[in-house]
């Protein structure tokens, strides 16, 4: 039936003015922290983890870039979706995903434009409760990327559980336009200025805390981007 009707589609993410993510910032912000019961010795840990990303072919035979981008370091890792929409102001959707991560990762920042999702995990090694060493995956979101942990909790053998999962960030719950972090000039929105992006962050973010166990624990992270 696919094959009659031709190649599967990929809808794009349209762009979202400053304007409107503001009005529904407090909405999307969601705190809370989750703790095992059961305290196990740990030694500092590090991710040990790789990507593998492929542009969708009927995007791919159009010509159009791969907006995409990943980080991986012992210590962090991330994925950022660019707002493929942003193309169509001669703008390369890839350039501020890529910027931001490797950003992240050096602890600058330079002056991109464009407008991106965001989910960005870091590993704690230091946080201590009731004076044991009990290491912790940070988590902050921003629209609709999507972090998945999974753990095997019943032995070596068992299967893989859900226990963690972010949630998607929508303005007015349309897939097409999730919450963003955005630079941009007043070619694409007028009401831009570089206080929204501090804004987004601050009161839009996604903030979870999530306990970490060495590897015989079969702790998987996987990242989604479904834009």
């Amino acid at each position: 039936m696919a094959s009659r009707r031709g190649p599967v589609q990929r809808s794009p993410t349209f762009f979202v003015g400053a304007e409107k993510q503001k009005k529904d910032l407090d909405a999307f912000q969601r705190r809370e922290q989750q703790l095992a019961e059961v305290y196990y010795k740990n030694k500092p840990l590090c991710f040990n983890a790789c990507t593998y990303q492929r542009t969708h072919p009927v995007k791919a035979n159009a010509g159009h870039r791969d907006a995409d981008a990943t980080l991986v370091s012992p210590m962090a890792v991330g994925v950022a979706d660019g707002v493929s929409q942003i193309e169509e102001y001669g703008i390369d959707s890839s350039e501020l995903p890529t910027e931001l991560l490797r950003q992240c990762e050096e602890l600058a920042f330079d002056q991109c434009i464009g407008s991106t999702t965001l989910v960005l995990a870091l590993l704690d090694n230091s946080t201590r409760i009731h004076g044991k060493l009990h290491p912790m995956i940070a988590v902050i979101s921003i629209g609709d990327c999507e972090l998945v942990i999974l753990r095997r909790l019943q032995g070596r053998s068992g299967p893989l559980e859900l226990v963690f999962h972010t949630e998607m960030q929508r303005v007015d719950g349309h897939c097409q336009t999730p919450l963003q972090l955005a630079r941009v000039d007043e070619r694409i929105d007028a009401q831009f200025h570089d206080s929204i992006t501090v804004e987004v962050i601050e009161r839009g973010s996604a903030v979870h805390c999530i306990s970490a166990y060495a590897a015989r624990h079969s702790v998987a992270v996987k990242f989604e981007s479904l834009g």
